[in-house]
């Protein structure tokens, strides 16, 4: 009993979103010890681990409603969300991704993860996004803005492949910041620079 307190007492001395690596360092034990104590924490629903070999978990017992944004940044730094998530957070459509998709740089650390759906993108990717990318990592996951987000959906699947339809977008949302954020991104993409507002009336 004494030594289940004295695990409790540890898991809340840890923060909502660590890593297993950290335990040997902050409590000086064995790497095997660290896995035994990460394996009773899981088996109580005391810790949930982020997925893939992230070696990242979320400590339910101080937050039970994890943020996975903070604990895919933990694990992939050069996370940043893309496609229909990225829409939806500019409010140009409704619809909800089941799985937000996150672009992480392919050189660097890349984790198939529950929350999300992981695509590895070369460097060259996000040399050319840079402009589009906003958020500060200190406080969230970054996200390509909207007309950067549909430029690249349509270059990479194209209307009805990506998920969307036309139809499902609010043009009524777009300004003309917005047009300028897509002939940027149309530029950096290597794409034919039409109109935004063209894409509205694209066909099925």
């Amino acid at each position: 009993m004494r030594q289940q307190t004295s695990a409790i007492v540890r898991l809340q001395s840890l923060p909502p979103i660590f890593r297993g690596a950290d335990l040997t360092i902050r409590f000086q034990w064995t790497s095997k010890a660290a896995s035994q104590y990460l394996y009773l924490w899981k088996r109580r629903g005391l810790v949930q681990g982020l997925g893939g070999h992230s070696d990242v978990y979320a400590n339910l017992l101080t937050n039970p409603r994890p943020d996975w944004e903070k604990a895919v940044l933990t694990a992939m730094p050069s996370a940043v969300a893309i496609g229909i998530e990225a829409l939806r957070q500019a409010g140009w459509t409704t619809q909800v991704p089941h799985r937000p998709s996150v672009a992480v740089n392919a050189r660097q650390s890349v984790f198939n993860v529950a929350p999300f759906e992981i695509v590895a993108r070369d460097p060259k990717w996000f040399e050319a996004a840079r402009s589009g990318i906003q958020g500060d990592r200190a406080l969230g996951l970054p996200v390509l803005r909207p007309s950067w987000a549909l430029a690249d959906m349509l270059r990479t699947h194209g209307w009805g492949k990506c998920g969307l339809w036309p139809d499902d977008i609010d043009w009524d949302e777009i300004g003309e910041q917005d047009e300028a954020d897509w002939q940027a991104a149309c530029t950096a993409f290597g794409m034919a620079c039409r109109s935004l507002q063209e894409q509205a009336v694209a066909s099925r």
